[in-house]
């Protein structure tokens, strides 16, 4: 992963999708975890049912990852949680 790349989520709030599920997190950083990189961070608000897993860590492999939607803030990303959910 270059600089560049990993720049454009400093300080955001992303929200990644795979085949299987979304996951979105803060914090956001790669790591090689067995010769695989993966997208490393923790849970934000209004992620989870009653935030259970605010602030846990969370990685998702970055070669599944098909899209995601960058969020300047926690509070942004729950706002656009809120209103997909009405």
């Amino acid at each position: 992963m270059t600089e560049i790349t990993e720049n454009i989520f400093l300080d955001k709030v992303v929200s990644f999708s795979s085949n299987e599920e979304t996951l979105a997190m803060k914090n956001v950083t790669f790591k090689t975890i067995q010769n695989r990189l993966f997208v490393v961070g923790n849970i934000q608000l209004s992620a989870t049912i009653e935030d259970l897993a605010h602030n846990k860590a969370c990685a998702i492999a970055w070669d599944s990852v098909h899209d995601f939607i960058i969020f300047d803030s926690e509070h942004e990303y729950s706002q656009w949680i809120e209103a997909s959910e009405t």
